[in-house]
């Protein structure tokens, strides 16, 4: 039962779906400064920028032998997609989030486009960081980073917010998918591209 819970932690908190957590967590919060509109149609944007066409492009990779597994658990075979992933950080940023409308958007996309680049960099020298780790803490931070600028004090989800980091690295460890190095690479990772960029939010 406790394996499965563990387990649970790793779907739940997928990488693919943190952009969209986040996204939805600050238009929820900031829903009074735009339109239902604008609101649906960024949204929709975030969902099939870093769900859909990722998930596409994974199981297209599958039968192409680019992928063994949706594990992706050879650092040789991470390569391409994240350099994919990182390309469509990059067309977020550029595209989706000017840095005058959605100053905090774009840069949580700038925080997670550089962790694009530092993870597929490590790729290819063959060292393989955890995307879940990376996945979680970015959130986490943004959450709680989110909360500090607003000052507002959304204490059950920010306890919620670290409480999942616990449970995806928990649960990484229980499922000997990354030893411990690779979850702490990925956490420093995540903790420290949220915190560089959110420095700009109060410019």
């Amino acid at each position: 039962m406790i394996k499965l819970f563990l387990k649970l932690g790793s779907y739940i908190y997928h990488p693919l779906w943190q952009s969209t957590y986040a996204m939805l967590y600050y238009f929820i919060n900031v829903n009074f400064m735009f339109t239902y509109e604008r609101i649906l149609a960024k949204l929709l944007a975030v969902i099939l920028l870093t769900i859909i066409i990722p998930l596409f492009f994974l199981i297209l990779f599958k039968p192409l032998n680019i992928i063994d597994s949706f594990d992706i658990k050879k650092v040789k075979q991470r390569r391409i997609p994240l350099l994919l992933f990182t390309l469509i950080s990059a067309i977020i940023v550029n595209y989706i989030f000017d840095p005058v409308h959605y100053i905090i958007p774009f840069y949580f996309f700038s925080s997670v486009f550089i962790c694009g680049l530092v993870s597929s960099a490590a790729a290819f020298l063959n060292y393989k960081i955890s995307l879940h780790a990376v996945g979680i803490t970015n959130f986490a931070t943004f959450i709680i980073a989110f909360n500090l600028y607003y000052n507002i004090n959304d204490l059950f989800v920010v306890s919620m917010a670290l409480f999942a980091v616990g449970w995806v690295l928990s649960s990484r460890l229980s499922l000997r998918a990354h030893p411990i190095n690779e979850l702490l690479s990925g956490t420093l990772l995540g903790i420290t591209s949220q915190l560089l960029l959110m420095q700009f939010w109060f410019i």
